[in-house]
């Protein structure tokens, strides 16, 4: 907008310095009026992205007409980004299922993604985080797919994933009552958290591996190659994500356990 302005002032002196030189003080009204045609098709040629676009709703087009384009515009644009998240969303869940192939004897994987969900009392942004893509052994649950829960459920693990690190807990020994609750309610004994972790080492998210109770617990050397692989599926999930950006539609409401 600054420059058609600079260009419109320029455009303008050279015009008034020609109609001056001209001796017509016709001419001077006339120019001005063509400057602001000119100005006026250029502005719309710019927005639109083409000339014959820019002119046709510069001259052509009625308010009615322009709003229609817009929409179809805006929807054509929500389309594209649905298919940007779609595709992304299911080279998610290959991954996971890479990862339940890799976690022998687990029951499920579960992707869950940090956001800024809502903010506090005193004005803070409170980090949340959402159940978004689960993969499931035949047979198995899958479990609730929650959104908007208080990152403060991670307590017994976010030390960790912050480290970059993963670690394996015990379910029942899990501090947080309501995260213990939901892992329970669909048979699960044992996790290994691992990080969804970026190139500049910022944690996006977290992968679950979860084992119900009469699943094999992976220990010794297979569990420090598990954990290798974790970390490796979890950089993966994490530059997705980066690709993927938030979801084309509002952040539903906290749910229920």
């Amino acid at each position: 907008m600054f420059k058609l302005l600079t260009m419109f002032m320029a455009l303008l002196g050279m015009f008034i310095e020609f109609g001056r030189t001209s001796g017509r003080k016709l001419i001077q009204p006339m120019l001005m009026a063509a400057c602001l045609t000119g100005t006026y098709a250029v502005i719309h040629v710019s927005e639109e992205g083409s000339v014959a676009a820019g002119l046709r709703a510069a001259f052509l087009d009625s308010e009615t007409d322009r709003l229609e384009r817009r929409r179809i515009q805006e929807q054509a644009l929500m389309q594209a980004e649905l298919k940007q998240f779609s595709a992304a969303s299911r080279l998610i869940d290959q991954l996971l299922e890479t990862m339940l192939e890799r976690a022998a004897g687990s029951s499920r994987v579960r992707l869950n993604v940090i956001h800024n969900g809502v903010t506090g009392l005193t004005g803070t942004g409170l980090l949340r985080y959402d159940v978004t893509n689960t993969a499931t052994a035949p047979g198995r649950l899958a479990g609730p797919a929650v959104v908007n829960q208080p990152l403060s459920d991670w307590s017994d693990f976010l030390p960790s994933l912050i480290a970059g690190q993963c670690s394996f807990h015990r379910v029942a020994e899990l501090h947080a009552l309501a995260l213990r609750a939901r892992f329970e309610s669909f048979g699960a004994a044992n996790l290994l958290a691992c990080p969804a972790g970026d190139v500049q080492g910022k944690t996006v998210g977290a992968v679950f591996i979860l084992w119900d109770g009469n699943d094999p617990v992976p220990a010794g050397a297979e569990l420090k190659a598990l954990t290798v692989s974790g970390q490796h599926i979890g950089a993966q999930i994490a530059a997705v994500l980066d690709l993927q950006g938030p979801p084309p539609w509002p952040s539903g409401a906290p749910s229920g356990e």
